[in-house]
């Protein structure tokens, strides 16, 4: 496996270039940050999908959702799907559900019910794989 780079520097030059988002000095760092999310750095995990979930150049509804769901059930977040509001697609679980946070909710939304439980299956085998908890 290649050499990871450093978070740090990654987060620095995504922010340097924050501006010019669809810059080869910002593609570049996004994709080192996803190869960190990847490689189970979970502090790039929770900014990778801060900015696939934004509508612009790299906005990317289905693996922001993903990475919310591995990074927020990493913090504690309830990630069983118990929707108590019962109108597709708004999304109303119970307190400590991470689909109740706002970005989250939205893109539950977007992605619909259906979609969103493949992608909980997949996240849920990301996780297993690398012997985390959810």
């Amino acid at each position: 496996m290649p050499d990871l780079p450093d978070y740090e520097e990654v987060a620095d030059e995504l922010d340097a270039h924050w501006d010019d988002q669809g810059g080869p000095a910002f593609r570049s760092a996004l994709q080192q940050l996803s190869a960190l999310a990847s490689g189970a750095h979970l502090e790039a995990a929770e900014f990778l999908p801060e900015i696939l979930a934004l509508h612009g150049p790299h906005h990317d509804a289905a693996s922001a959702y993903k990475w919310y769901f591995i990074v927020l059930s990493q913090q504690g977040y309830s990630v069983r799907f118990d929707d108590q509001n019962h109108t597709p697609p708004a999304y109303c679980g119970p307190v400590g559900d991470f689909r109740n946070e706002s970005m989250v909710s939205e893109l539950v939304s977007e992605l619909g019910f259906a979609r969103v439980a493949e992608l909980d299956l997949e996240a849920q085998a990301w996780l297993r794989a690398r012997g985390l908890e959810f």
